[in-house]
């Protein structure tokens, strides 16, 4: 009994720290006086079991204040989306007692579904906090200062939205070759603790907009510094082959590619490594290695590239399947999907709606299991019809996210094929240039550069390059000397 008084204090000092309060609640009869002290304590389940009987059929029941303070309660009992759904739909806040706004004003800051924007605000709520997804045009340099106006306006405490607008910068600016307008968006968003968008993710754009404005040091500096815990490494260290062939060190492009192209990471790497591997090996006259690695390619891709057709063409394939399956316990991303993520569009978990349809399907079979399990409590007091409405709408949702999933999965492996289809192409060219070189290249009969021998410079090994030579970089930190095209000695420059 001491107890539990004792709670009901701490609770009700609790509210009343935070300017909360409960008296707007009515108190006439004996039983809307039993749903405030409920509340009051903080016994929110209990309140949840009570209110058809003390307020649902009321008139403040069919208040606004009513379907503001039933939302509070399906919050606070673990189920936010629907909560949050019927208060931003079925109120406005200039309907609401200033102690409930204020209340609800706290839950809307501190949410994450609202904080994501994967449940918009609208009408008066906007006001209270604006998640408005932002698409902007951005055309010239005017665009830009306006939209960095625009980001301006936005509410101080508003980070991610500030963030929406930002990165709409940062990726539509390099598109015109506004590349420090980029920078500037993208370092904004890095110092002002957004939560919509993952570090890893924001320092990538940043290292890409480097690249394209010439910086290639400062790009491999933030390549260099992405994790290998990150969905983002793999990109990254292809990214970093990249830069280093366009400073043309061969070595350490050639590094770079073959970690990338590793046994170990053969579900990860993309078309893309398999043809800058041939270019690379095309630069330093390494015919072999190339149609070594368009085998390789065609070896380890077959059954994926079967996979992503199948679910181009019939909007499903069993990895999908099983993976969306494991998804529903562990969320969008890569430990879910398992070996499956073979078969999967390499974009999946960088696309936002995908993940967005997948995590509010997760969430929505917890609440519907939250729901059923609330509604069997409710039964002893004779009247469960809300909540049992409340789980049939949630296992109706749940269907129409996993439909959606699956057509986004189906939109994105669309996208792949036409890039594994262009990418191929880029490979049959070089493979066609080495046949022809092979054939009229007489220069091929001459000398080679010496290499030097194998060593161990603390942490990091160099060696010659082998086109056997393939490698899992554990340290990322591995280099490789590459030989020189073979030319014939006293061969007049003119002539070649």
């Amino acid at each position: 009994m001491l107890r539990n008084l004792a709670l009901i204090v701490i609770s009700v000092l609790s509210l009343q720290a935070q300017g909360l309060s409960f008296e707007f609640l009515p108190a006439q009869t004996g039983q809307e006086k039993e749903f405030r002290q409920l509340m009051e304590s903080g016994n929110f389940r209990q309140a949840l079991m009570v209110w058809s009987t003390s307020n649902r059929d009321t008139k403040f029941g069919q208040s606004q204040n009513g379907i503001a303070t039933w939302s509070y309660l399906l919050y606070q009992n673990g189920l936010p989306l629907k909560a949050l759904e019927t208060l931003i739909y079925d109120t406005q806040p200039k309907s609401l007692d200033a102690r409930l706004l204020s209340l609800w004003t706290i839950e809307l800051k501190n949410s994450p579904f609202i904080q994501k924007g994967w449940i918009p605000t609208v009408g008066g709520w906007k006001k209270i906090f604006d998640n408005t997804a932002v698409s902007l045009k951005i055309r010239n340099k005017k665009d830009i200062a306006r939209a960095f106006a625009q980001a301006d306006g936005v509410n101080k405490d508003n980070v991610n939205q500030k963030t929406r607008v930002w990165w709409q910068i940062a990726t539509l600016a390099p598109q015109i070759n506004q590349v420090d307008p980029a920078i500037k968006a993208l370092k904004l968003i890095s110092e002002s603790g957004q939560t919509i968008l993952s570090p890893d993710q924001v320092q990538m754009s940043l290292a890409r907009v480097l690249y394209q404005k010439g910086d290639l040091e400062a790009a491999l500096n933030i390549y260099k510094n992405i994790p290998k815990g990150s969905l983002f490494w793999i990109d990254a260290v292809e990214e970093k082959a990249w830069a280093h062939l366009r400073q043309n060190d061969f070595d350490k492009a050639l590094g770079d590619i073959t970690t990338a192209l590793s046994p170990a990471l053969v579900s990860f790497a993309g078309p893309e490594s398999y043809f800058l591997s041939n270019l690379m090996s095309l630069k330093v006259c390494d015919y072999p290695r190339i149609f070594k690695t368009s085998e390789a390619f065609k070896k380890r891709h077959r059954d994926r590239l079967v996979a992503l057709q199948e679910l181009s063409s019939t909007g499903s394939n069993k990895g999908l399947v099983t993976a969306l399956e494991r998804m529903e316990v562990k969320g969008a991303n890569v430990e879910a999907a398992g070996p499956q993520i073979e078969f999967l569009p390499r974009s999946v978990f960088h696309d936002r709606k995908f993940v967005q349809n997948v995590e509010l399907r997760r969430e929505l079979l917890v609440e519907m299991k939250k729901a059923t399990e609330l509604s069997e409590a409710a039964k002893t007091l004779g009247d469960n019809q809300d909540l049992e409405r409340i789980a049939l709408d949630s296992r109706s949702a749940t269907s129409r996210l996993q439909k959606m999933s699956f057509e986004r999965a189906r939109a994105l492996a669309n996208v792949e094929l036409t890039h594994y289809r262009k990418i191929m192409n880029k490979m049959h060219i070089i493979e066609g240039e080495v046949i022809q070189r092979l054939h009229v290249d007489e220069s091929l009969k001459g000398e080679r550069t010496k290499l030097t021998k194998v060593e161990d410079k603390g942490d990091v090994l160099i060696f010659p390059y082998s086109s056997d030579e393939v490698w899992m970089d554990e340290l990322d930190n591995y280099k490789a000397q590459v030989k020189d095209c073979p030319v014939l000695k006293g061969l007049k420059e003119a002539s070649l």
